[in-house]
Parts: C-alpha cells; sequence; structure tokens
C-alpha cells in the first residue's frame, strides 16, 4: 500500500508523518539508551526519518523515508 503512495505521489495528507515516525523512533532509541539496550535497527530508522525531513519530506507519509535512499538532489 505504501509503494502506491510513493508511485502515484499521493504522500500528502500524511497518515503518519515523516516527522512524527522520527520523533516516535528517536524516543524509542533514548528509552532504549536509558535502560541499557542499544537498539539499532530503530536508531537507524530514526536517521533516516532524520534525513528525509531534512529533505523536506517531514510533513508528507512516512513512505517518503525512501527518498533518503538517494543523494539530496542539488538546487538549480
Amino acid at each position: 500500500a505504501k509503494a502506491g503512495l510513493i508511485r502515484d505521489g499521493a504522500l500528502t495528507p500524511a497518515q503518519f508523518a515523516v516527522a512524527t515516525a522520527e520523533k516516535d523512533a528517536r524516543l524509542i532509541v533514548e528509552a532504549g539508551e536509558a535502560n541499557g539496550v542499544r537498539l539499532d535497527l530503530a536508531a537507524a530508522g530514526a536517521e533516516r526519518f532524520a534525513r528525509a525531513a531534512a529533505q523536506g519530506h517531514g510533513d508528507e507519509d512516512m513512505a517518503a523515508a525512501y527518498f533518503a535512499s538517494f543523494e539530496e538532489k542539488a538546487s538549480d
């Protein structure tokens, strides 16, 4: 279902925004750290969501984290 959002360019309105997913993943990582638990995959997810948000996808559906797979295009 999420692939269709990317394919169709239908990332807004977001079902669950990239920025919200980044915040939640970061909070999960922080809770793990506070309890001596390494959550490497959650940390990687938080980093990916943060990268997508920095590329301008923060208000889009979390499927837009896909775009963090690519180098940010230079503005012309």
